[in-house]
């Protein structure tokens, strides 16, 4: 007959375990407070539903063991019908379908575990695969739009031109574009209850405003200006502006290569004006290299993140309200760039 006997000590520690372990191996640690109470296993093994020689087997696990002798054995599980399908899986994502003569661009777990059945007679189920991928690197997420990388021809020029801009102490340093801000909302990802996707109510008819914007690189004074047209008429009255707020000295105003920064209008006006000129980016470079792209991430972030417009009215207001709201050294501060550190450090030189 086997019997355990346990310290007071033990007795609490088993206690405490058998209320956080699994149920099987919970009901193993009463097999032994019911020993120490005095039953026999046959008692035992009828009161919990088992049979006489499991509990046995259980009381001297404990016995020999301890506690841990009560825990599950590692078990092996059932072997992987194919052991390199990591390896597969990472080798077969890493090509686009057009590579193998398929019509479809993307991958999906379906699609994948057809081909690979089809061309190397690996079967697998959804699951099996869609855990191979993530563990050969790949996550399922939205690829991002990239301009086609074109070499200026006139790049080592504007670039000259932008440095010597940016390292004159005496000049007024801007950086300026232009974005159009629509009734839609711009979809974010956000908290949401499980299950409850939000709804965002859009507008029923969209309708967008244009937007120019011009930063001071020294002093993170900010100009704006809300047009119904992105042209060069509007191009050349918002340069206008500038040329009113400082009334004296050369003002170098940095812009991207649009179609209404280089057309014959502005160039014509230019010619008139001794005192402002533009400096022309290198292509595909204003995101790099112009500071106010980043006013406009986070103005739509603030103003239309999951949050549309009834009217052009409503949305107009917002956009003055979060330029009410920006001081000069928080636009410093937002749109803080390697383009406008140079600026900063001509002056800081004199």
């Amino acid at each position: 007959m086997i019997r355990v006997t346990l310290t007071d000590e033990q007795r609490t520690a088993l206690r405490q375990a058998a209320r956080t372990a699994v149920g099987r191996v919970s009901e193993r640690m009463h097999f032994v407070l019911l020993s120490d109470q005095g039953h026999a296993p046959p008692e035992i093994a009828e009161l919990l539903g088992y049979d006489a020689a499991s509990v046995r087997t259980w009381l001297v696990a404990y016995q020999t063991h301890g506690v841990v002798g009560l825990d599950d054995a590692p078990r092996s599980g059932r072997p992987r019908r194919e052991k390199h399908l990591v390896a597969i899986a990472q080798a077969q994502t890493s090509q686009p379908p057009p590579n193998f003569g398929y019509l479809q661009a993307c991958w999906t777990i379906v699609f994948l575990a057809q081909h690979l059945w089809q061309r190397f007679r690996v079967k697998v189920s959804a699951s099996t695969l869609r855990r191979a991928v993530h563990a050969a690197g790949f996550v399922w997420t939205r690829p991002k739009l990239t301009l086609p990388h074109r070499r200026d021809p006139l790049a080592a020029e504007k670039t000259a031109q932008l440095q010597a801009a940016l390292a004159d102490p005496q000049g007024t340093v801007l950086a300026q574009d232009e974005c159009d801000c629509h009734l839609l909302p711009v979809l974010r990802a956000m908290w949401q209850r499980r299950g409850e996707q939000a709804d965002i109510p859009t507008p029923g008819q969209n309708a967008k405003r244009g937007v120019f914007g011009a930063l001071d690189l020294r002093t993170g004074r900010w100009f704006y200006q809300l047009t119904e047209h992105k042209r060069s008429v509007e191009f050349i009255a918002f340069l206008t502006t500038l040329l009113t707020a400082y009334s004296q000295g050369v003002i170098y105003v940095i812009v991207d290569n649009a179609s209404i920064h280089t057309s014959k209008a502005v160039k014509a006006w230019l010619a008139a004006q001794s005192r402002l000129q533009l400096i022309y980016l290198p292509t595909y470079s204003g995101h790099q290299l112009n500071p106010v792209e980043k006013v406009w991430w986070d103005l739509k972030a603030c103003i239309a993140a999951n949050h549309g417009f009834k009217t052009l009215a409503e949305l107009d207001k917002a956009i003055r309200q979060y330029f009410t709201n920006m001081t000069a050294q928080a636009m410093l501060t937002l749109a803080n760039s390697e383009t406008m550190r140079q600026a900063q450090a001509a002056t800081a030189k004199k």
